[in-house]
């Protein structure tokens, strides 16, 4: 069993990450990944012995308590996408509505293009997205349900307002 970690939980500031921010990372992953797997994945590349179970507890637990290695948080960030270099020199902006798995965003990402919203109804083509993608949450919106946009699933709300 996981319960009893030797290592010290990460509290003092690894490359400026606070408590919150490695909390986040590993909720961040373990929304994309499936939670089983990343624990396989984890302690394949890691040497640890991580289960579905006691990953949740870090996920569900306090922020102040999460405990992972330095090794284990690097690799958890190696899972994500990273900034792209001209990710600040896009020459346009533009929506990603019916995003799928990110077929639209590829093409307008070469031409110089800054998603800075995506719309994706399907849990699994959420997570291909989020997993080949780099969205800067502070520039980047990623939604669920197009209606919640459109207001069109609100019962009090004509067809004509809602779009």
């Amino acid at each position: 069993m996981y319960n009893d970690r030797t290592e010290p939980a990460i509290t003092a500031l690894l490359n400026d990450e606070t408590p919150s921010s490695i909390h986040k990372l590993l909720v961040q992953v373990a929304s994309i990944y499936d939670v089983k797997d990343l624990a396989a994945q984890l302690n394949a590349a890691t040497g640890s012995d991580w289960s579905r179970a006691s990953l949740i507890r870090q996920i569900k637990g306090s922020v102040n308590e999460c405990r992972i290695t330095q090794e284990e948080y690097h690799y958890l960030r190696s899972l994500l996408p990273s900034r792209p270099a001209d990710y600040d020199q896009k020459f346009f902006r533009f929506i990603d509505l019916f995003a799928g798995i990110g077929g639209l965003r590829s093409g307008f990402d070469a031409i110089g293009g800054k998603c800075v919203f995506t719309s994706e109804w399907n849990q699994f083509s959420r997570r291909t997205y989020s997993a080949n993608w780099y969205c800067d949450e502070t520039e980047h919106y990623f939604n669920s349900d197009i209606r919640d946009i459109t207001l069109s699933n609100l019962p009090d709300v004509s067809d004509d307002q809602a779009y």
